[in-house]
């Protein structure tokens, strides 16, 4: 088998960059760590996704080798990894699940939470590290530390990098992936001490785990097999069809579900692909192409001038045939026309493609570095993506941390009521956008059988709770008939709420008005759509009319569906005086 020349092991003094970029971008990443995480105001996580998540991982029981939790709209990689950190915190800061004390348990819910998202941080700065590494190869310190440094401050991956979510770790395994392919190309003067077959087997463990994480990562097999092919004219197939081995192997040892419960992964497998082709409900209605959406989500997530010079570092580098690039982009452009494709337009989705950009922007900043004279325009040009000169970078990134790491609008808007004797009206169920009202308040859809979490495991129990709160008491109106509340008949923004309850608050937040005001300019909307929308501004008509808004909590800004977890906006209204 033949070597590639390759970077041999570095000088122990050349470790102190990429350390430096490991910990900026991990110091960021632990700043907002705590940011909504369940206290005595609200037992629940401010993230959707987090019980969701966390429950189902508690399927898992790694010490009886049983990796089937049932549960497969996501592959069972990370939730391995965090059952193994519940695991942990059980065993060194105790607690557990316990039915019969329910304050313990959400303490413990807690600090599972933290493991996870400190596995994000982690991840997270470990991206960034990758991106280092790859970039020493192609280019000089310069630009390796200012491709690494990219990752470490894009705002939304930092923001990401905090949540116990599957979306950041899938991105590390996609770059490390993508960083054993890259050691495949022959570099001058460099000595690789690993064979092709090595690298390519690393390739694809990381590819499968990555798609263990979340399926979409299969793609970076893409990158392997161009590049394989690309350096070894005869050896070329074989080290592609070691890498898909690899890659299926791992895949499946981490997802065994795929075999054993075929059925109900096919099932949710299916589920989440007709999900992502259909929409989310009213949050993405109406906007533009996920082509054109998921540009403003770059610009967002990193930068405008980060995400310009990333692009055309990747574009740049391709024309000049440099295969590092082209390896890349065979991984780049299929997965953004697959999440262009998409009706769910998550920013999230976009950090994948943050490899390549990061790869890219590093690139262009040590090639202008190297030519020096009127290039050195393009190096000011980058420093001032970084430091977040027309969005993104540091700039945006010092405000989501500061929205994490201060007051909760949620939180504030539940001191201002909490306690006291009056009624407070909801336009939707309660949930994670709910303000901390009282403890349970926001706190469904967490009930796993065989896990005794106290709450509520259908509607009708979770509504007949409700009505025994107090101080203030809530009011989520339900149509009655013989005297009976008929849960089915329920709607958002029912403007009986106003007629026939009448609270003397009423309160919603920005994830409760999302798209709302799309749908009136889309020129068919759905029906279900256009109903819900005429249903709300019928709503706001009135409650202009008998309630008078009392005070506004939050930025009273539209974020992306996944930034405005940290900042939504809650508006208070309360009833005219007579």
């Amino acid at each position: 088998m033949s070597k590639s020349p390759s970077l041999a092991l570095p000088n122990p003094k050349r470790w102190g960059l990429p350390l430096l970029i490991f910990a900026i971008a991990l110091g960021l990443r632990l700043i907002g760590i705590g940011w909504g995480l369940p206290n005595e105001k609200h037992v629940q996580s401010y993230h959707p996704d987090e019980g969701y998540i966390w429950v189902r991982s508690q399927l898992i029981e790694p010490a009886k080798l049983n990796f089937t939790p049932h549960f497969y709209n996501y592959g069972t990689f990370y939730l391995t990894t965090l059952k193994l950190a519940s695991d942990v915190v059980a065993g060194y800061a105790g607690g557990g699940v316990d039915p019969k004390n329910p304050d313990a348990t959400w303490d413990y819910v807690r600090k599972c939470h933290l493991a996870g998202r400190i596995i994000s941080a982690l991840a997270g700065a470990g991206t960034a590290l990758i991106v280092f590494l790859a970039l020493r190869r192609f280019s000089n310190d310069f630009g390796a530390f200012f491709g690494g440094l990219a990752i470490a401050v894009a705002p939304v991956h930092v923001v990401h990098s905090q949540f116990q979510t599957v979306d950041v770790l899938a991105t590390l395994l996609i770059a490390l992936s993508s960083f054993y392919a890259l050691r495949l190309i022959k570099i001058e003067g460099l000595v690789e001490k690993s064979s092709d077959v090595k690298l390519a087997v690393l390739s694809g463990l990381f590819c499968g785990l990555s798609a263990g994480t979340k399926y979409t990562g299969i793609f970076c097999l893409l990158t392997v097999f161009t590049i394989a092919l690309a350096t070894q004219k005869k050896a070329g197939i074989k080290l592609c069809l070691i890498a898909l081995g690899v890659t299926t192997v791992s895949f499946l040892l981490v997802t065994p579900g795929a075999i054993l419960e075929s059925g109900l992964f096919i099932r949710d497998f299916t589920f989440e692909m007709k999900h992502t082709s259909e929409g989310h409900g009213l949050v993405f209605a109406g906007t533009s192409s996920g082509f054109i959406y998921h540009i403003a989500n770059l610009f967002l997530g990193m930068g405008l001038i980060l995400s310009i010079l990333g692009l055309v570092g990747l574009t740049f580098g391709a024309y000049r045939k440099h295969l590092w690039a082209i390896g890349l982009l065979a991984f780049f452009l299929p997965y953004y026309i697959l999440i262009g494709r998409a009706e769910v337009k998550f920013v999230r989705y976009t950090f994948p493609l943050y490899v390549g950009l990061g790869v890219g922007f590093g690139w262009m900043m040590g090639r202008a570095r190297e030519k020096g004279g009127k290039w050195h325009g393009l190096v000011g040009l980058g420093m001032l993506g970084v430091g977040g000169f027309v969005g993104g970078g540091f700039q945006a990134t010092a405000r989501y941390l500061a929205w994490m790491a201060g007051p909760e609008p949620r939180d504030e808007a539940g001191t201002y009521l909490a306690g006291k004797d009056v009624s407070v009206g909801l336009v939707t169920d309660p949930w994670f956008y709910t303000p901390a009202f009282h403890p349970y308040l926001g706190q469904r859809y967490m009930l796993q059988e065989g896990i005794g979490l106290v709450g509520y495991s259908t509607y009708p129990k979770f509504d007949a709770a409700i009505a025994q709160f107090q101080s203030p008491r809530i009011i989520r109106f339900v149509p009655e008939e013989g005297g009976q509340r008929i849960v089915t008949l329920r709607s958002d923004w029912d403007e009986r709420l106003i007629k026939e309850a009448g609270p003397d608050y009423i309160v919603y937040s920005s994830f409760e008005t999302e798209g709302l005001d799309r749908i009136g300019k889309m020129e068919k909307p759905d029906l279900g759509m256009k109903a819900a929308a005429d249903r709300a501004r019928a709503f706001m008509d009135r409650l202009k009319q008998e309630y008078e808004f009392d005070r506004q909590l939050g930025p009273n800004q539209e974020f992306i569906h996944d930034l405005m977890y940290i900042q939504p906006t809650v508006w208070i209204w309360k009833r005219k005086a007579p």
